[in-house]
């Protein structure tokens, strides 16, 4: 039979353009991690092949790369979706060279750039599902959805005319989620109205703050949430907050950064930068050029009159890139106690950049060592993504056993290897399959109790207007003996319908009570503010505030340890 060559298919061609596109030009946004953080803006030149001599067998590579393509989109078969096999091949060829180098579609790079940014273009709700249903749990301050009438417990029932039956939360998100200025319209019920509620909301920009919570744990214990990741305000967030603790009386700091995801790079340096004294390193960037040569950058603190307030930060396996990097550099110095579990371990610098037609991948071109010399990063070598991600390796398993000892400033022994490891270990809060199953019936029964629809308790009627800036007291919407019992009754008939057992509400009355009161505490003052009902009975949180003493030795010593940058003096002064 005589051989027809072939030209490369638009599949084939497609794909090849888009790697060649990957590895010889690029337009380079930031360098991060996470984390996808920004430590500088730059552009990075690439060589367009290899240097003379180089064993490089591009060609033959991309020959049998477009003969499979095309071999496949002639014989498969059956049908091709041929941008899910761009998407997969381009994802494939990354996750070859470590776990966090990653492809984007233009969804994905739209969300990625968003994050970046701390906003994203919408209505400004948090939404929830229960059983087969998505509901408003929680309308943002001052956004669209807010503006427009939208509350706590509305039940979706149609966005744009078309029912919302069968969709999941997510495909509910994305359809209220569009381009600034676009117009959607949502269909809700609502307890207590005879008929639906439809409205119009134009989307917008909605911001998404960095500090989530800011209170008092004690009269002279802050409390700050910062679990949101690092974005270009973040420095600017937590300064804010800390000056608005000290004025409320705080003696000491609890820093929360669990599940910090990361982020700007720049950011974890701003907000270091509150604490450290000028001069002291807060990271180490140890990566190659193009050509191969190495190169060591250092991100150093310029503050000559950083915050002196004692600090508890407290981590966890959530906790990663320029959270850890934050952790990490405060540790070294000194300057604050870690309290609660090994971080995640990401500290893999990557570049983002942005392809033809929308699409976008970030690349490792980097490490992260803290200023002791640890490398943040996990082994990921022989570890399959799945454990990867779980943090379920050998390694994990034998703890600080065999991981390399370092000495901070004040000749403390941490550990490297591993992420940041605490000082304090702390296990998080664990729930049973039960009690997580009951949070849908407290939401159900709190939609109904802050409508004025449960027979009896008229008086936790919510009002329309939610109290965004309120600050939570003991006495707001307690949850009596009389209220628990009227949502047993209530969940008792519904338990099969969410596969709940009848034993699950014996022996759960103190989370019953937790849970149902942060439902009703959301309608009133919102998310945000709900959450300082669970923040404080939380055994980390407890634990520390006990180390506080122990954070204040911290930063006494460090002040010994790093000389003050000298201040002018007042010869006037007596």
């Amino acid at each position: 039979m005589k051989s027809v060559p072939r030209t490369p298919s638009r599949l084939a061609a497609g794909v090849m353009s888009l790697v060649c596109v990957t590895c010889l030009t690029g337009f380079p946004v930031l360098i991060g991690g996470s984390g996808r953080g920004l430590v500088q803006a730059q552009e990075v030149e690439f060589g367009l092949g290899p240097e003379p001599g180089d064993a490089w067998k591009g060609k033959a590579v991309t020959t049998a790369y477009v003969e499979a393509l095309t071999l496949a989109e002639e014989h498969y078969a059956g049908p091709i979706d041929h941008e899910r096999l761009c998407d997969a091949a381009a994802t494939g060829m990354l996750r070859t060279l470590d776990p966090h180098s990653n492809f984007f579609t233009r969804e994905e790079f739209n969300e990625f750039r968003s994050q970046q940014q701390a906003n994203y273009s919408g209505i400004g709700s948090l939404i929830t599902q229960h059983g087969n249903k998505v509901y408003i749990w929680s309308p943002i301050a001052d956004t669209p959805a807010y503006r427009a009438g939208l509350r706590y417990g509305d039940e979706i029932i149609a966005v744009d005319g078309e029912s919302t039956e069968g969709w999941d939360v997510s495909k509910v998100r994305s359809r209220l989620r569009g381009l600034r200025s676009t117009a959607v319209t949502v269909t809700v019920n609502r307890p207590g109205e005879p008929s639906p509620i439809t409205v119009r909301i134009v989307r917008d920009s909605v911001g998404q703050p960095s500090v989530s919570n800011v209170f008092m744990l004690t009269p002279e214990v802050g409390y700050l949430a910062f679990r949101r990741g690092f974005a270009q305000a973040s420095g600017e967030e937590v300064a804010a907050a800390v000056r608005q603790l000290k004025a409320r009386g705080a003696k000491a700091i609890v820093f929360d950064q669990r599940d910090n995801p990361g982020g700007l790079v720049d950011a974890a340096r701003a907000i270091a930068e509150l604490f450290l004294q000028r001069g002291q390193k807060i990271v180490s960037i140890r990566g190659r050029t193009p050509r191969g040569l190495t190169y060591e950058n250092a991100l150093t603190a310029n503050n000559p009159n950083p915050e002196d307030v004692p600090l508890v930060v407290l981590i966890n396996g959530g906790s990663a890139s320029a959270a850890e990097i934050l952790a990490g550099a405060l540790q070294d110095h000194d300057r604050a106690l870690l309290v609660g579990e090994t971080t995640f371990g990401k500290g893999l610098v990557q570049t983002p950049y942005r392809l033809p037609d929308g699409y976008g991948l970030t690349l490792t071109s980097a490490k992260y060592y803290t200023p002791t010399g640890r490398l943040i990063q996990r082994r990921y070598d022989n570890v399959s993504l799945y454990d990867y991600q779980r943090r379920r390796s050998r390694t994990e398993a034998t703890g600080k056993d065999g991981l390399t000892k370092y000495l901070t400033d004040g000749k403390r022994t941490v550990y490297g290897g591993l992420g940041i490891t605490p000082d304090v270990e702390v296990k998080g809060e664990t729930y049973t399959l039960a009690q997580g199953q009951l949070t849908s019936l407290t939401f159900l029964f709190g939609r109904l109790l802050a409508n004025g629809q449960v027979e009896g308790f008229a008086q936790y009627r919510v009002p329309r207007d939610v109290d965004y800036n309120h600050m939570l007291q003991e006495s707001d919407y307690p949850i009596t003996d009389q209220l628990l019992a009227a949502f047993k009754t209530f969940a008792q008939p519904r338990l099969q319908e969410f596969g709940i057992a009848p034993t699950a509400l014996v022996g759960n009355d103190a989370f019953l009570r937790q849970q149902l009161r942060r439902e009703i505490l959301t309608a009133a003052y919102g998310f945000d503010t709900a959450q300082e009902v669970i923040i404080r009975e939380e055994a980390v949180v407890k634990r520390a505030i006990a180390e506080v003493p122990q954070s204040r030795s911290l930063a006494e010593n460090a002040r010994r340890l790093t000389p003050s940058p000298l201040r002018p003096t007042n010869s006037f002064k007596n």
